[in-house]
């Protein structure tokens, strides 16, 4: 659903310390850097692609990757499309696939409304591909993650959760919190309010550079009536008044987070109290 990225379950910030998550637009240079760091020069590639095309495939990639970086997502899919097609059995053709299909798709729809049409059927191809990769035994992070982001494109929450609770598990530590905060928000979206502050608690704790995250379980604890709380959470994002100001309109969240999590979150910015907090962040930048 995730991206990730613009803000990407899905758009391309950097994964690390203070940045936000790229939740519901899928994760763009960090899926596919990912990828190529894991797949480059592994004998998983050598025994994919065979010694004697190995160099075609490293030029593939590249000008896939480049595409890519350029921002020309298009020429991208049609790159890694080829990929799959010259080299079938690699799998790292079939996720990154995927990967631009899933962008692709979310720019041509709106958050939050079902896919028809072209966005609906890159959806299905990226499934699809994401099948075939998992079909030569991979199971890793990425893979997982771009699976919830599609399936929570599709509005099909309960088997986006899943996808990202897997990713969850699978993450390393400097890539888990985009899993967490999918997985958390995909809980709020099935109304799971209880289970959703709980994911989102263990984002920060694992995590307390993730800004969105707290952004995130303020929204939560405001949704279910616990305004000490929420402010709590929000002033721990308000330590850095840039981030405070970000997170002063729904701007921020827009295009990232699914529909009743934007709405918690508008409600939030509605509090009183919350002005007050960005008040005395604004004070302490003086």
């Amino acid at each position: 659903m995730a991206g990730v990225v613009r803000c990407g379950v899905l758009a391309g910030l950097i994964v690390g310390a203070a940045a936000i998550a790229p939740v519901f637009r899928a994760s763009r240079r960090v899926a596919l850097v990912g990828a190529v760091a894991s797949f480059a020069g592994s004998p998983t590639a050598s025994r994919a692609i065979g010694g004697g095309s190995t160099k075609d495939f490293e030029r593939s990639v590249a000008s896939a990757y480049a595409a890519f970086t350029k921002g020309d997502y298009a020429a991208s899919e049609q790159l890694w499309a080829q990929i799959t097609e010259q080299f079938p059995d690699a799998s790292l053709g079939w996720q990154n696939y995927a990967t631009v299909c899933i962008i692709n798709a979310s720019d041509k729809m709106k958050l939050g409304e079902l896919p028809t049409g072209e966005p609906l059927q890159r959806l299905t191809r990226a499934l699809a591909a994401l099948d075939k990769a998992e079909s030569f035994g991979d199971s890793d992070a990425l893979l997982a993650n771009s699976r919830g982001n599609a399936l929570g494109l599709l509005q099909r929450w309960e088997e986006a959760h899943t996808a990202y609770a897997a990713a969850v598990d699978l993450s390393a530590r400097d890539f888990e919190s985009i899993p967490l905060s999918n997985q958390a928000l995909t809980s709020f979206e099935l109304g799971r309010t209880d289970v959703a502050e709980r994911e989102a608690s263990r984002l920060v704790r694992r995590d307390p550079k993730f800004v969105d995250g707290f952004a995130l379980l303020a929204t939560l604890r405001h949704s279910r009536g616990d305004e000490a709380g929420a402010m709590s959470a929000f002033k721990t994002l308000c330590s850095e008044p840039q981030w405070c100001q970000r997170y002063s309109t729904d701007q921020v969240v827009l295009g990232r987070w699914p529909p009743r999590a934007v709405d918690a979150f508008r409600s939030l910015l509605r509090e009183p109290a919350l002005q007050d907090v960005r008040a005395a962040s604004v004070l302490s930048s003086f």
